[in-house]
């Protein structure tokens, strides 16, 4: 040891000369010092950098040096990337890692001395965190552990502090300790003399109990309780610091672990009560507060809602924080629109009742929220106003239940306040309408366009306040977005003009918005917008030629955004003479963009693609141009930023441009999103192309390929990871419509290199996306994309696509998902069969599992298909390496809950899976007909869940179509229960309609193809007319229309029909008749049903009316069902064709005269 202190001796000096160097606030000087360490001191001698630094942080007589070198020890030890320019230079491990064992266990020693001999309170923090990080490097540190146990109870408070600390920074320490032992020592320190020493605990005690797994946690819970017990002295002594610290802490355990505040519910909404509503106390102390409240709401509704004072205390203090604000003079003058500061109380109280309305809902939320809001809306104060309307735009998402059925009053309130005298108020008038537009669409824009349009227009004429102005072009985007063409069509010439007299504005920020929201109404309008075409485009063309400063960079972004969005709008018939002269102005724009932030490249990336879908393959000869900085922004990579936990990130690293940090065992870890989210667009655009051009993308799909495939696993960013997995397919189907192009243009009989290359593509996609399968089993979301993603290649990759060896993967990998997935069904059914009641957080929450595995299964099922579709022979060869695991799914006990909705997803997607079976196989099918077919029967019983007698159902008519005569008897079978849920006086109930119209269209295929197993088939067409409309299974109403139309050509069969349904059916039990009677004249009526088979008729006439009128049949079988209603018309007396005619309601009369059928 003598030995290794005189060579530490001789180098202190220079290792301290070089940490003066690192602080000097010379960048030349501190650049230079930073090299050296890596290069002279991490690299080249590890070993007496941590024991120099470690001697430093003992004996130092400075106090700043030693928390330097405590902080320098930290960053050295744990560090990887040493920025040498010469890559063999670099190390493969941490200086940790490399350092000799010794060394290691020297500097253990000397931190855990440092840490009994440090008085100076900075840099024993200091010590502390470095501690914990080398802790959590490496835990082979027995030592450690005593250590904190002989301080914690130490009579110095420094000492008690320090092991708390370091509880907080690895909690994990404790994870094998006696909970009852713990839980007592932290009850002990909340009751500390020493105020340090009690902050703290807290943060180490919510540390600890967020680190123990569930069994363990309860037994610690009672620690949160006594946790409040710190609070009240903070507040007393107005050390509000601390207070947010202990609070932010408390926030973050009530994310993590919310049911271990259910017993102090009460106390902590009092306190937080208090302290949000103190107005003597900073914003920072009582947002925090508030936060604390409004986090709980998020993670356990349950348990809040069941506290009747939760939304009668909070939302009133939220409220009253809305009224904070400022009436600042530069909120008029302002010539650049920046995000509010989001540490405003009024902009935190927004976010904070729109979190609690999602959270809680609106059955919880409004009663209170509108016991204030009318007063509010009334007051003479504007900010009263203000926040009233703030929060009926804050809170309609979470309320939509309740409110959509308000919606016409909440909107005859909000809009007349577009007219306040006060122009804040106007503005959030336009604010709150258009966040309706969107919260309620489509509700907002086809019953309510008027009330909203009439106010919006207007406000944009406000040219003595621009804000306004441009919030009302604004909420138009909301509103514009979700309307229709037809209801934008009576307001477009109007609005187009309001639209650009803003262009005139002397405001930049109004000629932005106002060139974003023509490009919105034009997306909605569509070709309606030809006639406005050559008003605007040159406009914007021409601002693109001439505004070229960088303070236009914005503006010529939103330029190019509304000049593609109308070229996509109005066709390339009237774009195409202006095609060119864009096109080079964007290729000139590409050009100079050379900033990595200029918000020109998000706009040009989705412009490009947006051309493309214009000018199809005309598109083409300019993907040289598109193509490389496209592919540049694909191959972005996360910028990273590690700094410590008291670092101001903001410094540095603004929010605004993207930059997003957490805090990770006391280190603050920071991401940069916006890089992330234009990679994102980027390979969302690739994907846009390669579909779009098909074979013309061919040329650079190999390399988009090497691109894109290792994205599977970019874990920074889900968007990422779903693009480039959806991307595949599209780009393996451009090489396969450029194998079909080159196969036209060649010799009968000539080799193809690209066909062969194809193959081996598409082998190594599918290899990739198996493995990926194989190693997300824990992301259902992702699992789910990945299987939609294989299946679509499958399908692209045709017939006979999977080797032996990659379908047994494929069985292999389905079987290890499926038998999760059943483990995870069987433990929420026995869960749910206890008799213990789950609270309703637990319910929320295995709701939301359930459904992120049952929209992964879905996928799977569809990746089943097109395997068995595509590669029929040898699939079944292994098909029955599932049938264990598939029959798993049809285990009655999993679907005889009492309370059916309890009952799992299992049993629909087991039906569905045999659906396809059936299908694909045919008559072979009937071998395996012994694991589903009874099955299936069963399941079109009445008891069942809707969802598994749809399946039941579409099951059965696929057996009549594709299974052939040995289904007969067991299609016969089914025809009772067919025919009880077809009549059944729910059957067009909202959860029982698809149901319904599945058993209708299985009726009809079984009429088709297997009549011979009907009893009387003029029965059965009563029977599926009296079923009829079917208007919402598209799929199933073009099979029940094509056969209805072929039955109307027929007049002897269905007048038949149509006389036994007016015989058999009664005026109750009619769809139509049930709601028309209250508004149909009595007499006409009557005179109907005095008519020959007038009840029959009548039902008739509408059942066409709505199919004509839904548009959701191809346009050539509607018009033969057109042409065989005008004839039924033509063939009755005039009376009773006026008769007809009225029962189908004025709405639909002029629906039918817009599409030209009447």
């Amino acid at each position: 040891m003598s030995n290794d202190s005189a060579e530490i001796s001789s180098i202190l000096p220079i290792l301290q000369n070089l940490m003066e160097c690192l602080l000097s606030p010379n960048n030349e000087i501190r650049t230079q010092a930073e090299k050296t360490l890596n290069t002279e001191w991490s690299i080249a001698q590890p070993n007496s950098l941590l024991l120099g630094l470690a001697y430093v942080m003992n004996e130092s007589s400075d106090p700043n040096h030693r928390g330097f070198a405590s902080v320098l020890l930290r960053r050295v030890s744990l560090k990887e990337d040493f920025n040498s320019t010469n890559s063999e230079d670099i190390p493969d491990a941490t200086v940790w890692v490399r350092a000799k064992e010794d060394t290691r266990a020297q500097v253990k020693a000397l931190l855990l001395s440092a840490l009994d001999r440090e008085t100076d309170s900075s840099s024993r923090n200091k010590i502390c965190d470095t501690v914990s990080d080398i802790f959590n490097f490496d835990d082979s540190w027995p030592e450690l552990l005593s250590t904190l146990f002989a301080i914690s109870s130490s009579a110095n408070p420094s000492h008690r502090e320090s092991a708390y600390r370091i509880f907080c920074g690895c909690p994990q320490l404790l994870i094998d300790q006696n909970p009852q032992s713990i839980r007592d020592a932290f009850i002990g320190a909340f009751q500390d003399s020493d105020s340090s020493v009690r902050l703290a605990a807290l943060k180490a005690g919510v540390q600890v109990l967020m680190a123990f797994d569930e069994k363990h946690k309860p037994k610690l819970d009672s620690m949160v309780h006594q946790m409040l017990s710190v609070l009240e002295p903070l507040v007393l002594a107005n050390d509000e610091q601390s207070l947010v610290e202990c609070l932010s802490s408390l926030s973050e355990l009530a994310e993590v672990y919310p049911k271990s505040f259910r017993p102090i519910l009460v106390n902590i909404l009092e306190f937080g009560s208090q302290i949000g509503s103190n107005v003597n106390l900073l914003d920072a102390t009582r947002q925090v507060a508030i936060e604390v409240l409004v986090t709980l709401a998020e993670a356990a509704p349950g348990i809040c809602r069941k506290q009747p004072q939760f939304c009668e205390k909070l939302i009133p203090i939220i409220l009253n924080m809305m009224t904070e604000i400022e009436d600042d003079e530069d909120w008029y003058t302002v010539d650049t629109l920046d995000e509010d500061d989001n540490e405003d109380n009024a902009v935190f109280g927004e976010q904070a009742i729109d979190r609690l309305a999602c959270s809680l809902g609106g059955k919880q939320l409004l009663p209170v929220a509108f016991q204030h809001i009318p007063n509010m809306l009334s007051a003479q104060e504007w900010q009263k106003r203000h926040a009233a309307l703030m929060a009926i735009s804050a809170i309609g998402e979470g309320s939509f239940k309740i409110m959509k059925n308000e919606l016409e009053n909440i909107l005859n309130i909000v809009c007349p306040y577009i007219r306040d005298p006060h122009p804040r108020i106007r503005y959030a008038a336009c604010n709150t309408i258009g966040q309706l537009s969107t919260d309620f669409s489509p509700t907002v824009q086809e019953k309510f366009h008027s009330i909203v349009l009439q106010s919006l227009i207007p406000a944009m004429d406000d040219v003595s306040n621009p804000r306004v102005q441009a919030h009302a072009a604004a909420a138009m985007v909301n509103f514009s977005e979700e309307a229709r063409k037809k209801t934008i069509e009576p307001y477009l010439d109007t609005l187009f003009e309001r639209l650009m007299k803003l262009l005139t504005s002397e405001k930049r920020y109004v000629q932005e918005q106002a060139i974003t929201t023509i490009a919105t109404v034009a997306d909605s309008a569509q070709e309606l917008f030809r006639k406005h075409y050559s008003a605007i485009v040159p406009q914007l063309l021409n601002v693109l030629e001439n505004a070229s400063e960088k303070e236009y960079r914005l503006l010529r972004g939103k330029a190019i955004e509304c000049a593609s969005f109308i070229a996509l709008a109005v066709g390339y018939d009237v774009f195409k003479p202006d095609a060119t002269k864009f096109i080079d102005l964007l290729i000139k724009t590409q050009s100079l963009v050379v900033d990595d932030d200029d918000p020109q490249i998000s706009y040009l990336l989705a412009a490009w693609a947006r051309l493309c879908k214009v000018m199809g393959h005309d598109f083409i000869p300019y993907l040289p141009v598109v193509m490389p900085p496209l592919l540049k922004s694909a191959s972005l990579q996360p910028d990273f930023a590690i700094l410590d936990s008291e670092e101001d990130a903001s410094l540095k690293y603004s929010s605004e441009d993207g930059w997003e940090f957490a805090n990770i065992s006391g280190q603050q870890i920071g991401i940069r999103t916006s890089v992330l989210e234009e990679k994102c667009t980027a390979v969302e655009m690739l994907i846009c192309y390669s579909r779009e051009l098909g074979a013309g993308f061919e040329p650079y799909a190999k390399s988009v390929l090497d691109l894109i495939l290792p994205m599977l696993k970019f874990y920074f960013h889900e968007g990422v990871k779903f693009a480039s997995t959806a991307a595949l397919s599209p780009i393996l189907e451009s090489m396969k419509s450029s194998i079909s192009l080159e196969a036209a243009n060649s010799a009968p009989g000539a080799p193809s290199t690209k066909s062969a290359e194809f193959v081996a593509t598409w082998s190594k996609v599918c290899d990739i996306l198996l493995k990926s399968i194989s190693n997300e089993m824990d992301d259902p979301s992702f699992i789910s994309q990945l299987f939609s993603s294989f299946a679509d290649c499958v399908e692209v990759a045709g017939e006979g696509c999977l080797t032996n060896s990659q379908l047994q993967e494929f069985i292999t990998v389905v079987n290890r998902i499926l038998l999760a997935n059943m483990k995870q069904i069987e433990e929420r059914h026995k869960q749910f069969s206890s008799g213990d009641s789950a609270d309703e957080e637990e319910v929320r929450i295995i709701g939301e599992d359930e459904v992120a595995e049952s929209e992964a299964m879905d996928s799977i099922s569809k990746a089943i298909r097109l395997v068995m579709k595509t590669n029929t022979h040898t699939f079944i060869n292994m098909f029955d390496q599932l049938i264990p695991t598939l029959v798993m799914f049809a285990n009655p006990a999993l679907n005889s809950s009492a309370n059916r909705d309890n009952d799992s997803y299992a049993l629909q997607w087991f039906i569905c899976v045999f659906d396809d079976f059936v299908e694909i196989t045919g008559p072979s099918s009937w071998t395996y007909s012994q694991y589903f077919l009874s099955t299936m029967i069963q399941s079109l019983d009445l008891s069942n869940r809707p969802d598994v007698r749809q399946a039941a159902a579409f099951g059965i008519g696929i057996c009549a179509q594709f299974g052939g005569p040995v289904y007969s008897n067991a299609v016969a079978q089914a025809l009772p229960s067919i025919a009880q849920m077809i009549a059944s006086k729910d059957s067009k109930a909202e959860e029982n309609i698809y149901a319904t119209e599945n058993a209708i269209s299985a009726l009809v295929k079984i009429m088709t193809y297997n009549s011979s197993s009907l009893p009387n088939i003029e029965d059965a067409l009563v029977l599926m007319f009296s079923g009829l409309p079917v208007l919402y299974d598209e799929d199933e109403a073009h099979v029940v229309y094509s056969y209805l139309n072929q039955v109307l050509e027929e007049n002897n069969v269905f007048s038949s029909v149509l006389q036994k349904f007016s015989q058999q059916q009664s005026l109750s039990d009619n769809v139509y008749l049930s709601t028309k009677s209250a508004t149909m004249n009595p007499a006409q009526l009557e005179y109907i049903l005095s008519v020959p088979n007038g009840l029959g008729l009548l039902h008739l006439v509408n059942v066409l009316v709505d199919v004509l009128v839904a548009e959701i049949l191809e346009a050539d079988l509607c018009t033969k069902l057109a042409g065989s209603l005008h004839r039924l018309l033509q063939n009755c007396p005039d009376e009773t064709k006026a008769a007809l005619w009225m029962s189908i309601g004025n709405e639909k009369q002029q629906s039918l005269q817009l599409l030209g059928y009447a």
